[in-house]
């Protein structure tokens, strides 16, 4: 140590202990000083401590910890499964909503009926329904489903089984063959589907259509109402495909209807025919025949 630090380090102790003897109001300034210094990181600390402390005051064993953590996962699937289901409800609220309000603006006289039965077999040939004869259903009634400002063609009735139930046919089966134009255009053929797919949703062919036909991928097809079964204007699907041949042209049209799921539905009663409709005619009344002269006894 050199002479110069020898001689700082007595002058020091030799302060302190003057401090420490003849003045003890400097002693504590300086404590209160330290004291209000140290107060911040003293708090830290202790809460530090409070919180190790609580850690440390429930110790799990680990099949405590497996079991908590497995009521944790239940909670969270039962949670998932709640807005599962919740989201089903608010989306079958609104295709009600939509069939309703298609229903009041549509000038059809409109029934509506609901899926009872499908298989799987003929899952894209045939379903029944909870309407038949006493809603007035009859054979080839067409069914639909409303798509927002339109409806989609889903079949029609092949056959009513009782007073309320019938069976309909898919527009999707080849069976069902609808008259259609392509959309802005004034080409027209027949559309139908394809017997037999089971496994994936068919697209639909629309034949017989000229050579010089144009359709555009995306372009939708509607029906056209010719042969008075449809009514013009029900939407068939969108075009994927042209195909030109030796004669005519073919056109690949891919449903707009989901028909992997079909659950609420719209039946198209037929119109009452004008006899039906307008009212019999009275029968004039016959004239009275005159009264017999009674003669004198």
């Amino acid at each position: 140590m050199s002479r110069l630090n020898l001689i700082f380090l007595i002058a020091f102790i030799g302060l302190l202990i003057w401090v420490t003897l003849f003045n003890p109001g400097a002693v504590s300034t300086i404590q209160r000083g330290a004291q209000i210094a140290a107060r911040p990181f003293m708090k830290a600390s202790n809460e530090i401590d409070t919180a190790v402390a609580g850690l440390g005051g429930e110790s799990l064993s680990p099949a405590q910890l497996r079991e908590r953590l497995s009521q944790a996962e239940q909670e969270r699937d039962r949670l998932k499964l709640e807005v599962i289901q919740l989201d089903e409800i608010l989306e079958e609220n609104n295709q009600l909503r939509r069939a309703l309000q298609y229903r009041e603006k549509s000038p059809l006289s409109l029934v509506a009926a609901r899926v009872i039965s499908r298989k799987p077999a003929q899952w894209y040939n045939t379903l029944v329904i909870d309407k038949g004869s006493a809603e007035g259903l009859a054979v080839d009634s067409p069914v639909i489903v409303p798509l927002g400002e339109e409806a989609g063609l889903v079949g029609k009735v092949s056959e009513v089984l009782g007073p309320h139930s019938a069976v309909v046919l898919l527009l999707t089966d080849e069976m069902c063959q609808v008259s259609a134009k392509l959309e802005n255009s004034q080409e027209q053929g027949i559309l139908s589907g394809q017997r037999g797919a089971t496994r994936t949703q068919p697209n639909l062919k629309l034949r017989y259509l000229s050579k010089e036909a144009e359709a555009k991928p995306g372009s939708k097809v509607h029906s056209s109402g010719t042969g008075e079964l449809f009514p013009a204007g029900l939407i068939l699907g969108e075009v994927v495909s042209l195909t030109i041949g030796v004669i005519d042209a073919e056109v690949i049209v891919k449903p707009v209807v989901n028909f992997d799921d079909l659950s609420d539905l719209f039946v198209i009663l037929p119109s009452p025919s004008p006899e039906a409709a307008a009212p019999a005619t009275p029968e004039p009344a016959a004239e009275p025949l005159p009264a017999k002269p009674v003669s004198a006894q």
